[in-house]
């Protein structure tokens, strides 16, 4: 059975994985890359790391909002893991992650080529931010 756990950020290794592969997969190893910007350490936005078996292999932000809602921010699986179910079973972590603190919506700013995977997983359109970067703005009600 494959082993999945979504952790918050606690130790300098955590925390070097987790900068590691945000910086290299949604970056591009780019210098534009911060590493602990000021959403980054807000106390409402939570900062995970998903590890399969123990070892590092993706990362989330989940910004709480209030009125039980939460973005789903920076997700990211390593490269060369895409593309084999990892991705959906963080979105599962994080949905059940989100239920356990009371938000019952999950909200997204995909990039275009994102918003597939997230329409597949049940997401529709839906505009919460009136400057979406050149994102796909998303929801999912959650139970």
């Amino acid at each position: 059975m494959e082993s999945y756990a979504l952790t918050l950020i606690e130790s300098a290794n955590d925390a070097a994985a987790y900068h590691e592969i945000r910086h290299h997969v949604l970056f591009g190893g780019s210098e534009e890359y911060i590493r602990n910007g000021p959403e980054e350490v807000k106390a409402e936005n939570l900062s995970l790391l998903l590890k399969f078996e123990g070892t590092p292999i993706g990362t989330v932000r989940l910004d709480q909002k209030g009125d039980n809602k939460a973005i789903v921010r920076l997700v990211a699986i390593v490269s060369n893991l895409q593309r084999q179910g990892h991705g959906t079973a963080l979105m599962d972590q994080v949905a059940r992650l989100a239920l356990s603190l009371g938000i019952k919506e999950l909200l997204v700013n995909a990039r275009p080529s994102a918003s597939g995977f997230y329409l597949r997983l049940g997401y529709s359109p839906f505009t919460f931010e009136p400057d979406n970067y050149g994102g796909i703005q998303l929801r999912k009600m959650i139970s």
